[in-house]
């Protein structure tokens, strides 16, 4: 039997354990979306976007003509809290644990030797992935204590670009990927092209039907579009890279800057902690997981945001 002592990780002594579940995820680790820290239970964001045009042609008749060239948000970021309660068998977290350590090429996820830290790993990895879909699903009206991820914002949204979508299948993807692409506004690809931040969003299953419809057939009506490129599991259009995430309906998908994407946390608290230990006996077979974290997230810029979505 596997003898799990109790262990308390605290943000001010084990900040790893909270960053690898808070920011472990791809979104954030490569940059699909921004996280904001320290915050407790909410703050105001006042941020500053240029638009329109600086330069106005002179007439040379001494006329004074100001534009605007500045607009502002000031939207509330809320956090939200969430509680971790959990209990495993130890038998099937030894067992998860090998598979995951035995698991070929990149497929293998290294983890720590003790099997303690092992299981805290694991759990840091699965609580990214529903933080993932909690930012694209969560709904405040199904749920009070959940706070509103990107569908909900946007359809609740006066401001964002909606664009009427389709059942999308492998036949129609592509053309509707074009579709979406178009309605992005021109300033945001510019700037979302030069730095290198603009994405579009889907899900998985929507991500496939992508490489199938690239794939084509192998030998005769070979599909190869120019405007899409290939690079192992990377999909662009048009430089703009097709991420695939977890929470999105299969035919809704959502272009935007991922600055303009912000999830807020706080790791600073006191009462953010996560603990594990072992039942007493005779259920010393399991352990339990108890913790809290705070989540938040908000779309600062909504009228750069594209939504596409058969319910528009």
């Amino acid at each position: 039997m596997y003898d799990i002592s109790s262990l308390t990780y605290q943000p001010s002594s084990n900040m790893d354990w909270f960053t690898k579940a808070i920011f472990g995820g791809k979104l954030i680790e490569k940059g699909k979306i921004t996280p904001v820290i320290g915050v407790k239970e909410s703050t105001q964001l006042n941020l500053i976007d240029l638009e329109g045009n600086i330069l106005q042609a002179d007439a040379r008749d001494c006329s004074w003509t100001p534009q605007q060239i500045a607009k502002l948000s000031e939207k509330e970021l809320k956090i939200k809290t969430y509680k971790i309660n959990l209990e495993q068998c130890i038998d099937d977290l030894e067992r998860k644990r090998t598979v995951w350590m035995l698991s070929p090429g990149a497929k293998n996820m290294e983890l720590p030797d003790t099997l303690e830290d092992a299981t805290m790993a694991i759990l840091a990895a699965e609580l990214s992935s529903e933080i993932e879909t909690k930012i694209f699903k969560g709904d405040s009206s199904v749920d009070a204590n959940d706070f509103d991820g990107v569908v909900k914002v946007l359809t609740d949204s006066t401001q964002a670009v909606k664009v009427s979508g389709v059942a999308l299948t492998k036949a129609n993807v592509l053309e509707e990927i074009e579709k979406m692409f178009t309605a992005i506004p021109e300033n945001v690809v510019a700037l979302g092209l030069q730095n290198g931040t603009l994405n579009i969003y889907v899900s998985y299953p929507t991500f496939l039907k992508v490489k199938m419809a690239l794939g084509g057939i192998w030998g005769d009506n070979v599909v190869v579009s120019p405007n899409f490129t290939v690079e192992g599991d990377v999909v662009r259009y048009m430089g703009v890279e097709i991420v695939p995430v977890k929470g999105l309906n299969d035919n809704d998908m959502v272009a935007a800057d991922a600055k303009n994407f912000l999830i807020g946390t706080d790791l600073v608290r006191d009462l953010e902690e996560i603990r594990m230990g072992q039942f007493a006996a005779p259920q010393d077979s399991k352990i339990f997981i108890d913790g809290r974290l705070r989540l938040g997230f908000v779309i600062p810029f909504e009228d750069e945001v594209v939504f596409y979505s058969p319910n528009n």
